[in-house]
């Protein structure tokens, strides 16, 4: 044997240990890629994900085997490790965004910025809370839609949660035709302070915004539970209208306001 790898300035030892790193580096990727995989599994990756994870790890010692390997052969090793390096960038630059979702995470697991049931408000989305995992917070909306928000997103962007404080508060616009009528904040916060829903402290405010020679416009703000708003502002809505309904002039009660036209409607 050693007279047959003469020419190649090589021993029957060298043969015999390439072989026993070549087999030894199959095993070892294995047992690799059942670690990386259980691993993967602990922090929640998805399963395609798992077994990118998986296989890129097996990959990455088989090659380190047979590198080392064909450097007890006498070859150089310098392409094997280019390999090796490439692969292992590819699999850093894959799995980097999930790894900055699990540490992100981490981070609202542990400060504890949204919680269950919350009801928040964050990249243009608005819902409650369902599930908080490693990944992403996941949130249904009020038409019943689920959506995903990845966890790194979610901390570096403005989150809104409106279920932080225990209440929340809605506006409504009411405007009245004709000349200006005093008693008409009076009887606004009247309605809302009869509907059950809303809080009693902070109490109804309604507060002139502009009087005008054949119209009167007012904000009406109430407290409630931020996960009945909608529900609270239908109520207040009919309630209002209905208490005005006696005062003889056109009523426009919006929840929520309307934006501010470029030029004033002619008519309420």
């Amino acid at each position: 044997m050693r007279d047959f790898f003469s020419g190649l300035s090589l021993t029957g030892w060298d043969a015999v240990l390439a072989l026993v790193f070549v087999v030894g580096a199959w095993f070892v990727a294995r047992y690799a890629r059942r670690g990386a995989d259980r691993v993967l599994a602990q922090v929640n990756v998805p399963d395609d994900w798992r077994d990118l994870g998986a296989s890129v790890t097996g990959y990455v010692v088989i090659f380190l085997g047979v590198g080392v390997a064909l450097g007890f052969l006498g070859a150089s090793i310098q392409p094997v490790l280019a390999v090796v390096i490439l692969v292992a960038a590819v699999a850093f630059l894959a799995l980097r965004g999930i790894a900055d979702n699990v540490a992100a995470g981490v981070i609202i697991q542990t400060r504890r910025p949204v919680r269950l049931d919350d009801l928040i408000e964050a990249l243009d989305f608005t819902g409650r809370v369902r599930e908080l995992n490693s990944r992403s917070v996941i949130i249904e909306t009020s038409d019943g839609r689920t959506v995903h928000l990845p966890n790194r997103k979610l901390l570096d962007n403005p989150l809104v949660n409106h279920t932080a404080a225990g209440r929340h508060a809605s506006a409504i616009q009411v405007r009245i035709g004709g000349p200006h009528r005093a008693d008409a904040a009076e009887r606004v916060a009247e309605a809302l302070s009869r509907l059950p829903s809303v809080l009693a402290e902070p109490a109804p405010t309604v507060l002139v915004s502009a009087v005008e020679a054949d119209r009167t416009t007012m904000t009406a703000t109430c407290w409630h539970d931020p996960h009945v708003g909608a529900t609270v502002t239908s109520a207040a809505v009919v309630a209002i209208s209905e208490r005005l309904a006696d005062l003889g002039m056109p009523v426009s009660v919006v929840a929520p306001p309307a934006p501010p036209a470029l030029v004033s409607p002619a008519e309420v």
